[in-house]
């Protein structure tokens, strides 16, 4: 579950940096490749291109994300395969 978590994160991340950056800005192009493949190779350069933006900017990203997560939990629980919870 938790690679393709990542990979969700990601994926959420690129959608608000090409909505508010562009998609062939830096640090968009950055966050591409992590929700392509999360490795850590990946996640450093989308973290080191993150923390290159204005911390305000910054902060709308993270804030567009989470948003973008927290409206639409199906893509958290799709990540999550196997047996189901009986509680």
């Amino acid at each position: 579950m938790f690679e393709t978590t990542g990979r969700t994160f990601f994926q959420a991340l690129h959608a608000a940096a090409e909505k508010r950056l562009g998609q062939q800005h830096p640090c968009c192009l950055a966050i591409a490749e992590a929700a392509r493949e999360p490795d850590a190779t990946a996640v450093r350069a989308a973290q080191a291109a993150l923390n290159g933006l204005p911390k305000e900017l910054l902060v709308a990203l993270m804030a567009d994300a989470h948003k973008a997560l927290r409206e639409d939990p199906s893509a958290i629980l799709g990540a999550w395969g196997g047996s189901v919870s009986r509680h």
